[in-house]
């Protein structure tokens, strides 16, 4: 049976509490990306209306009213194409989830979908020299327990190119070290749409882990936690990349954050001959074509490439003008 109901809140109810996390089983940050989103538009549109959110119908909710708040976004807000497109993408994808519901706003929905997505130029990706990473690893006070784990912090997210918000998540459970398994030092990190990986981390990574557990809250089990002696959050792990950089005297004025270091790892590893495939198994790619933008912005690698096929400069002769004569160069051969 087809549900009838024009009341714009039931609808978006359904959408996040029942559709989303339960027969998209999608990522818990995923649905917070789509709640943020309608919790910014519902006011908008309501402010339109002149009515309550409670009381907004889903009609009210018009691609008119749609365009002029993705312009808001942007102009007032200050939101760049992207994160307009993403905000588009989830209005689209409520759309069609009441559109396949009530034939009734099949009309209504197609009037949403069709609203286009803006073009977008691919950000310049921004990495690290390694004197700058290693600058900003060993910046830290490591005579404290806070320094302690803001050094073995950076460190994992150089080694593994974790995420901000992995690397938050990570409990104890998920480390493998030596000194407990008696194997190869690894984590296991659980990464976006409840993807797992597993990272192998260097010697002087797990080192630094490891000697964590000496000075670990009461009843922590998150591999990180601040000088408050609570975990970290997505944040928290921002502010720290922040506070690091800006200890580096190379790095001022730059916008350093944890997807930099994350870039960092990624072209490090590129332009150690590690091939591009296993760099996309490391950093949790879904698709190879993701991991292809760093095998683009490796100068070096452009530049040796540039080398081996340079035609030889203007004032050099040919090679074969050398010889004394044809005959000689034949011989030669």
């Amino acid at each position: 049976m087809p549900e009838r109901s024009s009341v714009l809140g039931s609808w978006i109810k359904r959408f996040l509490i029942e559709y989303l996390p339960t027969e998209r089983n999608l990522a818990v940050n995923t649905v917070k990306s789509y709640r943020d989103c309608l919790t910014l538009l519902l006011p908008f549109v309501a402010s339109r209306c002149g009515r309550p959110v409670e009381r907004l119908k889903v009609e009210d909710l018009s691609a008119d009213r749609v365009r002029a708040f993705l312009g808001h976004l942007e102009r007032e807000r200050g939101c760049s194409a992207q994160t307009r497109n993403q905000r588009l993408s989830a209005i689209r994808s409520f759309a069609r989830y009441v559109s396949v519901r009530d034939v009734a706003l099949v009309e209504w929905a197609g009037s949403i979908r069709a609203i286009p997505l803006k073009k977008t130029v691919r950000p310049r990706i921004a990495w690290l020299a390694t004197e700058d990473m290693e600058a900003m690893i060993e910046g830290t006070n490591r005579r404290s327990a806070s320094g302690l784990v803001e050094h073995a912090l950076l460190l994992f997210l150089y080694n593994t190119g974790a995420r901000a918000t992995e690397a938050a998540g990570l409990q104890t459970e998920d480390l493998h070290l030596p000194e407990r398994t008696g194997e190869t030092a690894r984590a296991t990190i659980h990464g976006k749409g409840g993807r797992i990986r597993v990272t192998p981390i260097w010697t002087r990574t797990a080192k630094a882990l490891a000697a964590l557990s000496r000075h670990r809250p009461a009843n922590c089990q998150a591999v990180f936690w601040s000088r408050h002696r609570k975990p970290y959050t997505r944040h928290g792990i921002i502010d720290l990349v922040k506070r690091a950089a800006a200890r580096v005297p190379t790095l001022e004025g730059e916008r350093i954050t944890p997807h930099v270091l994350r870039h960092t790892c990624a072209c490090h590893l590129l332009q150690s001959g590690v091939d591009i495939n296993t760099i996309r198994a490391w950093l949790g790619h879904v698709s190879l074509a993701t991991t292809n933008i760093y095998a683009e912005v490796d100068l070096r690698a452009k530049e040796e490439a540039m080398q081996s096929t340079s035609p030889h400069d203007a004032g050099d002769p040919p090679q074969w003008k050398t010889k004394k004569g044809l005959l000689e160069l034949l011989k030669a051969i």
